[in-house]
């Protein structure tokens, strides 16, 4: 089955041949689960390399996973790629959009598309865009919960807030405080000239 979806692709037949997305989804997940993972070449030999996960291909002449010999790590072709209707879709059979800020939101399709937020984005503007997903009634593929992030996200506000009143009062008192020390040692000062003053007369 998955040797016919391939070649009606690659020949251009995939129009007609009426496959709907849902099912190559799953003949994708499936090929991905036998599909090896890629290790570059003589990871074993060196320590700096055990735990380097990119693919570099061998250019040596007389590299045998190059010459592709039996036994040895396989290397990346087209065919390990998976059916070019279904490329770049999640395992859900949608297109994830990244999203900075609340106006990427128009860009999505709400049939075809699903929101992902970006892993710059802040507290703040991530609840600005949560609050708007949730009145568009989009879906989010890296938070589960909707509600549940926005009350988790309302509270580390409210937090902060109480924090920053906290530390303008502690500093406020401070300044106060300073101040009072130096009136104090400006009186003090001046009444140790006075007498100073008298003394000497």
């Amino acid at each position: 089955m998955f040797k016919t979806v391939f070649s009606l692709l690659k020949k251009g037949r995939g129009k007609k041949f009426k496959m709907t997305i849902e099912k190559l989804v799953k003949v994708r997940n499936q090929l991905k689960s036998r599909k090896p993972k890629f290790k570059r070449p003589q990871t074993n030999q060196f320590a700096k390399l055990k735990n380097s996960n990119k693919w570099r291909k061998p250019k040596g002449m007389g590299n045998k996973v190059r010459r592709r010999r039996r036994g040895l790590s396989k290397m990346p072709t087209v065919g390990y790629g998976s059916p070019s209707l279904v490329r770049h879709l999640n395992k859900e059979g949608f297109r994830e959009v990244i999203i900075n800020n609340i106006a990427d939101l128009a860009n999505i399709k709400s049939k075809e598309d699903i929101a992902k937020i970006s892993s710059n984005v802040g507290g703040k503007k991530k609840l600005e865009i949560l609050s708007e997903i949730k009145k568009k009634n989009l879906s989010v593929s890296n938070v589960k919960d909707i509600d549940k992030k926005i009350k988790e996200l309302t509270k580390q506000k409210k937090v902060k807030t109480e924090k920053k009143v906290e530390t303008k009062t502690e500093s406020k008192e401070k300044k106060v405080e300073e101040k009072v020390k130096t009136t104090a040692k400006t009186t003090t000062k001046k009444t140790q000239d006075k007498k100073t003053e008298v003394n000497k007369k």
